[in-house]
């Protein structure tokens, strides 16, 4: 049997092509399903970040609440024995001198006890509702 070398030839290159046709469609949907599973990690690791995301910014809240809440106790007293009433105004009552009333101690001590943030406050003491402190304001570190 003899067969023509064109004939031959032209079988093996169709051989070739079909083999080269399959293979480069295995090769797309290979690579198809390497992007779906990188597209549903990229999904997921995105999901995830958000998620961290929100949980960082819940945290990050609670903890500005609680430093917010973070109030001290502070002590404001005067000796002032001609006194009838003391009261204390300032910035952090709006300089309102009805607002804070003292009490007199055995001791003979006016005081007052004043839950503040921490910070710098300025004061004066309002003796008898119209006599404020003289001079310059009076400075509190919290």
């Amino acid at each position: 049997m003899t067969v023509k070398k064109s004939k031959l030839t032209k079988t093996a290159k169709a051989a070739t092509t079909k083999v080269a046709k399959t293979a480069a469609k295995k090769a797309v949907e290979s690579t198809q399903k390497t992007v779906k599973k990188v597209a549903k990690t990229a999904s997921a690791a995105t999901k995830t970040a958000k998620a961290a995301a929100t949980k960082v910014t819940k945290t990050t809240a609670k903890k500005t609440v609680a430093k917010k809440d973070a109030k001290e106790k502070v002590v404001f007293s005067i000796d002032a024995p001609l006194a009838t009433t003391v009261s204390i105004a300032g910035c952090f009552n709006e300089w309102n001198p009805t607002k804070n009333k003292l009490k007199k101690g055995k001791d003979g001590l006016w005081s007052i006890t004043l839950s503040l943030e921490p910070g710098v406050y300025e004061y004066k003491f309002v003796c008898d509702s119209v006599n404020w402190d003289e001079g310059d304001n009076k400075i509190k570190n919290v």
